[in-house]
Parts: structure tokens; C-alpha cells; sequence
């Protein structure tokens, strides 16, 4: 018979706290794998009454700046004509019109390609703070305007420019008035619908139509996709109120296919689809005359906007239709790489519960031990390599900077260091118990190095402790300056369970570890002020949040042991038989 066949129970944890922790690495982990099986399946959308498959959008916006390094920002930039022209003809499939910006970096081209391919424009100028390049825009927009005056539909003199505070409000009425005394098609300013309500007396007389942007998901209230399209409705219905006989024009609308969560507003591929198709449903019913944001994914914004500045377009950066007007939405073509990944992670956690069972004879553990260790390692395993590939496809789109990269992807990196380990030592302590471990007991950075301590113990000291850093740091930007920022669940969600299951199982950090204990503060003041500030809607925050506190509590959780275990020497099973028992049980 193995020798631990014969020691005292209490070394090991008790059966019902096992189970407890093998339960929740489940449920985590069958909870990301749904959600990935989900993505692999067709989903159903609206569709249009009548002829649904031959609808098209009413007008798309365009902005040529998809490829890698193309920005608007970059004053030599110059999209030939051929780019325009073949984007256009892409465009030709889903709508009969588009919206332009302005009439830099070569847009002042669309026209004339327009009318080869049989595409309506509706033209913009844009207007800024500068009066010379705003004189140099207008004048320019009306010629086209008169050049192509078979094409041009409406001409649009500035964007959002009250929203940026560019202009003053009399400014940019004298502007319009210009713009459309000399103008051959109507003329339209366009803004956030707040904007219009707010300075619509002093502008409605010097335009023709009221051009207002509904953008569900940027509210200040945000609303979800499900209400999305009754709320452009009935912001619609409100701005015909106020402006009478002037038209009402929705000059943009839509949804982003990734980003973080506000409020009920998720972003998401399926969300997007379930807008576009909801709105040509509605449209088919129900006549409205709007403008889709966006044709293309505009890479260049997410500086500006986070993720979800740009993932707004019907195509991707790669001129891969997203959205279909028509049919269900095709399966993610990257869905299977989820199971792919939490498969290997687990089978890399079996292999080493193999090599831990073929040391069965020096570790001498009860067969039923072993084999539960094993199954935690695999569990472990699975859900470490599955956040690991949630937070690296999430990097690229998050990371603005160089500062964002770098701590992106140490966190990252922390993160698979810190499950790793936390699942080795997982497994340790499911065999033999807390006190029970071989290499020591748990030591906080300080001790790291400080003290003598076992490779492994040392090595989850360093990465919880940067983990923790970064996590605090991170918090700290979500509660203060949370709008453009990401909800970086996965980076947290690994490391988290698994130090609460090793706290719970009673090997905790010890009371010394002060570091760890003041950024387990931070972090779990920050988690609850997340909460509070995104609102219960916001199912990712509290998401968040609720790892968040995990992580904190699982560092924040230390034991009252005695100066041996404080100063991370190994104690021997033997001498800490007793302290197991009050620890662990």
C-alpha cells in the first residue's frame, strides 16, 4: 500500500472542495467553448418583406484609407482612381449611392467614377478650424457639384464640426448660407442628432435637408442591438417634429463587428448583421431615407476609437464582404480555432499529469488524488491556452501604441506564465494537500528571492505580481478613462480562478506578502467602481469586474502561518500535518 494511503485525511482537501474546483474550471471552461461553437453556426437575420434578396442599401459612406499605413492624417497620401474605381465596383453590389468626407488624398475623383458606374454621390466638404482649407473645400465641392450634377446628389458642408467645437455655430451658418446660394444640388450639414436639436434654429434656414447621425451603440445611453433600430426610428420621428417641412436625412448609422461592450450595446459580427438587416427590414415597411457608416473597416481609427473605431464596415479591411444583404450570416470562418486551441492546452495539461502519475512511487499519492490532478491539469490547461487565444486575437485590434503593445503582451505573457504554474502547484495541492507540496510552501515577490524558494513557487510569485501590476494599472484606465479602452477579461480570467481554487484548497500567500496585498486592493476598489460605472447592463464589465475581485481576493487571501512558512522555506509534511488540517479543512 502507497504511504499516504495511510496518512491523515486532513492533509489532502476534502473531497467536497475538490469537486468544488474541478466544477469551476468546468463550467469556465465550457462557458468560452459555447460561445465559439455558437460562432460557428449559420445565424438567422431579418429579413425585408417583398423582395429581400434584390434590396439594396439606401447609401453607404466611403473612405478609401483600408490598407495597412492609409490614414487621412498622412497629408502626401493620394488613393488613385483605379483604388476608387475598383472599391466602387464593389460597392455596386450592395447600394446604388455613396457618402464621401471630403475631397482630399485624391476622393475628389469619386464623382467622375460614379457616373461610369452608375453610382449616386452624396459629396462632402469638410470643414475644420482652418478658413483657408475650408475655402479650398467648398469651392472645390461646388464645381464637382456643377461638373457632375448628374451624380451628386446632395452636397454636405462639414461633418460633426460642432461636435469637435471647430466652429462656432454662427461660423458655420454663414458657411451654409454661401454653400447654398451658389450650390445646384441641396445642401446639408451633418451631426450627431443632439447637435441638431440643440443649434437647429440657427442652422435650418441655411440648409435644405437636416442631415443627423443615430448611432445606437455611442449614445451617451447606449442600446442594445435588439431596440437598436425602433430607437433610429424614433429619433428619426422626433427630429421631423422639430424641423417640419425640412427633410430629415440619417446620414449615419450602423453598428461595429468588435470592441467592448457599453451598457446593453455588445459589438459583434452577429450584432452588426442583425442591425444592417433589421434596418433594411424596417426600411422595406416602413420608407426612411439613411446612410450605412460604413463600406469598408477603416484600421486607421482604432487609434482614435479603440476596436470599435474600425469595425464599422459592410466589408472588412480586406474587401471581404462581412454583411449579407440577404440569407443567413455564414459561420465565423475562425470559430474552430477556439476548440483547436483549448484542445492542445489540454492535451499538454495530460501529458504532464502523465509524467506526475509515473512519478506516483516517489510522490506516493492514493490513485484517486492522482487521477484528479491529472484531470485539473488537463481542465487547467484547456482554459489557459483558450484565454491565451482570446486575448492574442484581441491584441492587435486594441493596441494603439507602443506602450499598449508592450503591456499588452507582457500581460499576456504573465497571464499563461501565471496559469501555468498556478495549475502545476493546482495539482500538487489536490494530492497531497496544502502543506503537503512538493517545494515548498507559496512565497509573495519579496520572499521570491529574498528567501530560499523552489523554482516553480518562484516562478508564479514573479508573474502574479506582474499580473497584478498590470491588472491594477489596467483598472485604473477603466475607471478614469474607460470609453476607448478594452474589457480585458481573458487576460484575468486564467490566473484568477485558478489562485482562488489554490486559496480555497488553503495555499495561500503568506501574511508578509504586502505587495501583492496592496494591488489585490487596488484591484478589487477598482473591480467595484467598474461595476458601478458601466452599469448592471453591461454584462462584459461585470465580467470583468467579478474576475477582478477573484484575482484580488485569491492575493488578497493570505494565511496566519508561522515564521517558517513566512519566510518561504520548505516545511516537511510531517511537522505541518496539523496546520493542514486547520488550513485546508
Amino acid at each position: 500500500m502507497p504511504a499516504h494511503d495511510s496518512e491523515p485525511a486532513a492533509k489532502r482537501p476534502g473531497a467536497a472542495r475538490r469537486g468544488a474546483v474541478l466544477l469551476l474550471l468546468a463550467i469556465a471552461l465550457a462557458l468560452i467553448l459555447a460561445q465559439a461553437v455558437s460562432q460557428g453556426r449559420p445565424a438567422a437575420l431579418p429579413e425585408a418583406a417583398g423582395a429581400p434578396r434584390t434590396q439594396m442599401l439606401p447609401c453607404v459612406s466611403y473612405a478609401p484609407f483600408r490598407r495597412a499605413g492609409e490614414t487621412p492624417f498622412d497629408a502626401g497620401l493620394h488613393i488613385a482612381p483605379q483604388a476608387i474605381e475598383a472599391d466602387l465596383r464593389l460597392l455596386r453590389a450592395v447600394t446604388g449611392c455613396v457618402r464621401t468626407y471630403g475631397l482630399d488624398h485624391g476622393l475628389d475623383a469619386v464623382p467622375a467614377v460614379a457616373r461610369r458606374l452608375g453610382l449616386r454621390v452624396v459629396l462632402g466638404a469638410w470643414i475644420g478650424r482652418d478658413a483657408a482649407a475650408n475655402e479650398a473645400q467648398l469651392r472645390r465641392a461646388l464645381d464637382l457639384a456643377h461638373e457632375y450634377r448628374d451624380v451628386v446628389q446632395l452636397l454636405v458642408v462639414g461633418n460633426e464640426v460642432l461636435l469637435r467645437r471647430e466652429l462656432a455655430p454662427e461660423a458655420l451658418a454663414a458657411l451654409l448660407a454661401r454653400a447654398r446660394r451658389e450650390s445646384p444640388v441641396p445642401v446639408a450639414y451633418a451631426d450627431v442628432w443632439e447637435f441638431w436639436l440643440r443649434h437647429g434654429p440657427a442652422l435650418r434656414e441655411h440648409v435644405d435637408i437636416v442631415a443627423a447621425h443615430i448611432l445606437p451603440y455611442w449614445e451617451d445611453e447606449p442600446v442594445g442591438v435588439d431596440q437598436a433600430v425602433d430607437h433610429v426610428y424614433t429619433v428619426a420621428a422626433q427630429l421631423r417634429q422639430n424641423f417640419g417641412s425640412t427633410p430629415v436625412f440619417i446620414a449615419e448609422t450602423g453598428w461595429p463587428a468588435a470592441g467592448r461592450q457599453r451598457g446593453p450595446a455588445v459589438p459583434g459580427r452577429d450584432e452588426q448583421a442583425r442591425f444592417v438587416r433589421g434596418m433594411l427590414a424596417r426600411q422595406a415597411a416602413e420608407p426612411l431615407d439613411f446612410n450605412l457608416i460604413e463600406a469598408f473597416d477603416q484600421p486607421w481609427k482604432r487609434a482614435l476609437e479603440g476596436a470599435m473605431g474600425g469595425t464599422w464596415g459592410l466589408f472588412d479591411a480586406d474587401g471581404i464582404q462581412r454583411v449579407p444583404l440577404a440569407g443567413p450570416l455564414p459561420p465565423d470562418p475562425r470559430w474552430f480555432w477556439l476548440p483547436l486551441t483549448a484542445a492542445a492546452g489540454a492535451a499538454v495539461g495530460l501529458m504532464a499529469g502523465g509524467l506526475r502519475r509515473r512519478r506516483s512511487t516517489i510522490d506516493a499519492a492514493p490513485e484517486a488524488t492522482d487521477f484528479l490532478a491529472t484531470v485539473a491539469l488537463a481542465a487547467a490547461g484547456a482554459l489557459v491556452a483558450a484565454c491565451a487565444l482570446l486575448q492574442t486575437q484581441a491584441l492587435p485590434l486594441w493596441s494603439r501604441n507602443a506602450w499598449e503593445w508592450i503591456s499588452g503582451g507582457g500581460a499576456l505573457l504573465l497571464s499563461v506564465i501565471c496559469g501555468a504554474a498556478a495549475a502545476g502547484r493546482l495539482a500538487q495541492v489536490l494530492q497531497h494537500g496544502a502543506d503537503g507540496v512538493r517545494g515548498g510552501v507559496r512565497v509573495g515577490i519579496a520572499a521570491a528571492f529574498a528567501a530560499p524558494a523552489a523554482t516553480g513557487a518562484r516562478l508564479l510569485a514573479i508573474a502574479q505580481a506582474g499580473l497584478l501590476f498590470l491588472a491594477a494599472v489596467d483598472a485604473l484606465g477603466l475607471v478614469f478613462d474607460a470609453r476607448y479602452r478594452p474589457l480585458p477579461w481573458p487576460v484575468v480570467a486564467a490566473p484568477a480562478l485558478l489562485l482562488l481554487a489554490l486559496a480555497w484548497l488553503g495555499d495561500r500567500l503568506p501574511a508578509a506578502a504586502r505587495e501583492e496585498k496592496l494591488l489585490a486592493a487596488v484591484c478589487a476598489a477598482c473591480a467595484i467602481l467598474i461595476a458601478i460605472l458601466e452599469g448592471p447592463a453591461n454584462t462584459q464589465a461585470l465580467l470583468y469586474a467579478v474576475l477582478l475581485l477573484a484575482l484580488a481576493a485569491a492575493c488578497g487571501w493570505t494565511h496566519r502561518a508561522g515564521p517558517a512558512v513566512m519566510a518561504g522555506n520548505s516545511a516537511s509534511p510531517a511537522s505541518s500535518a496539523a496546520g493542514a488540517a486547520q488550513r485546508v479543512e
